[in-house]
């Protein structure tokens, strides 16, 4: 009779002891599937941390009289690595149509004046990205946003503005360029101002605009501080070397990834911790589906001894022992499936709270993590199967029947 033809009806005659292997694969498989798929998920997570926080390279001139020109932030763009960058302008200028908020009597210059401040991308850099201001109403300025302005409310109220209207500014050059207000915002110390501040220094006339208006009405000012952002944190020093090779000593170049590491801190803390579980599990799975099989085995001696004695090859015996657990495992495979999903969340919900993390992860299940499970789980059945054979493999089966016998 065919070795696999044994194995199957074997399987079919021991219902008790195929079904309690199929539980403890079951267990085992479901357990290394869970660690899988919340491995694979903090990998993606950390991945799109890394795309967002982003490592950056700031560099901020030392002289105001020598700004960043925008030849040399395009320079930097185009950097090897470099992602993005946010240009970062700071003027002044009048307004053509309404007024700037002050309490002020001064006639001077500044206290006809607003601040502004340019940016590429409002969601990086700015106070609002730490959430030291808060937008009240409307959208911030983006890297697709042309000739628009996020003003504060209190200034937004001072002189009936609403979003959608525009505002006009005049340089000391005498160019203006009109925008469109798009949202309006409040740092939340506006109450805490001197009255004799001059309106240019008033939180209520800080004005951001992109730099595309910026640039329009500022032509030639260049900006004072530029960030260029990295994918790749493992090339934030070569790059900040490259970038002070463009700016000189016109600017302090600093390599900052301090959010990024501080977002990836607790995803290393899972990983280690999920790691070191999945190689548990790997061992302890190990260890009972070798022993059971062991116990399986004793009680078979005497039936693999006589196959043995009848000429019957012993990788034969093992490829029969190996197909009974194989089959057994594969089942417990598409059991894990299903089960796979409940485990990972039971095992995220227990780290998350053990574990500040601040973070959250997406788990699904994937192909790669089946694939994984074939390979880590069929190295636990074949290396199971050969502990467990081991005994009558080595031994001679005469001896075995006589002991047996005897």
């Amino acid at each position: 009779m065919p070795f696999y033809k044994r194995g199957f009806l074997y399987l079919i005659r021991k219902r008790g002891k195929s079904v309690l292997l199929l539980l403890i694969f079951l267990l085992v498989n479901s357990m290394i599937l869970g660690t899988n798929m919340i491995l694979h998920a903090t990998e993606s997570t950390e991945a799109a941390m890394r795309e967002k926080a982003g490592a950056k390279v700031v560099c901020e001139i030392s002289d105001t009289a020598y700004p960043i020109t925008d030849k040399e932030a395009e320079t930097i763009k185009n950097l090897a690595g470099v992602t993005s960058v946010n240009r970062m302008g700071r003027q002044s200028a009048y307004l053509t149509d309404f007024a700037p908020v002050t309490a002020s009597t001064s006639t001077e210059p500044d206290n006809l004046k607003v601040s502004l401040l340019s940016y590429d991308d409002m969601d990086t850099d700015s106070p609002f990205a730490d959430q030291s201001y808060r937008l009240t109403e409307g959208e911030w300025i983006t890297p697709d946003t042309q000739n628009a302005a996020v003003i504060n409310a209190r200034f937004a109220d001072a002189n009936s503005l609403q979003i959608g209207d525009t505002l006009s500014f005049e340089a000391e050059s005498g160019k203006t360029v009109t925008v469109k207000v798009i949202g309006e915002y409040l740092t939340g110390n506006e109450s805490q101002q001197e009255n004799a501040a001059l309106a240019v220094y008033r939180l209520e006339n800080q004005i951001y605009i992109d730099n595309t208006a910026y640039l329009e009405l500022f032509d030639g000012s260049g900006f004072y501080k530029v960030s260029a952002y990295t994918g790749q944190p493992e090339l934030l020093d070569p790059l900040a070397e490259s970038i002070q090779g463009v700016l000189r000593d016109k600017a302090d170049v600093t390599a900052s990834d301090a959010l990024y590491q501080q977002m990836k801190a607790p995803l290393t803390q899972i990983t280690r911790v999920v790691s070191l579980m999945r190689l548990l599990t790997f061992f302890t799975g190990t260890v009972i589906v070798s022993l059971l099989l062991c116990m399986w085995m004793q009680s078979r001696q005497k039936e693999m001894a006589v196959f043995i004695s009848m000429g019957e090859q012993k990788i034969i015996i093992f490829l029969q022992a190996l197909l009974e657990a194989a089959v057994v495992f594969l089942i417990a495979l598409i059991g894990s499936c299903g089960l796979g999903s409940p485990a990972s969340s039971w095992l995220q919900d227990l780290l998350l709270s053990s574990v500040e993390t601040g973070v959250s992860l997406q788990v699904s299940l994937q192909f790669t993590d089946i694939a994984l499970l074939l390979g880590i789980g069929g190295g636990v059945t074949v290396i199971a199967v050969l502990l467990s054979l081991l005994p009558v493999i080595r031994a001679n089966p005469k001896d075995i029947l006589s002991r047996m016998e005897g």
